[in-house]
């Protein structure tokens, strides 16, 4: 039986699921740091920079994850309309 993501896919499947699990470390550490740190003042620029890139990163990685499951479904499909024809077998005599 083929399997549903080719060897091609599959660095692009680590490589998403990846950023997705970096950006979601960086969220929480770039939170956990806006919490801590700067409570009783206004959020510095750079908190903020690092949160639209951790909060760009989850989306991408969970959009690339998203495609490559997509694929994977397509060829699943694909995979189970097709029709193998068996030729008959001859018998001699």
């Amino acid at each position: 039986m083929a399997e549903s993501i080719g060897k091609a896919y599959k660095p692009w499947l680590i490589l998403s699921l990846v950023v997705l699990v970096g950006s979601l470390l960086m969220l929480a550490v770039v939170m956990t740091l806006a919490f801590l740190s700067y409570s009783d003042q206004d959020t510095p620029i750079w908190i903020i920079v690092l949160a639209v890139l951790s909060a760009m990163g989850v989306a991408l990685g969970f959009g690339g994850f998203f495609l490559m499951m997509l694929v994977a479904g397509w060829r699943s499909a694909r995979e189970a309309r097709r029709v193998q024809v068996i030729p008959l077998a001859r018998t001699e005599g």
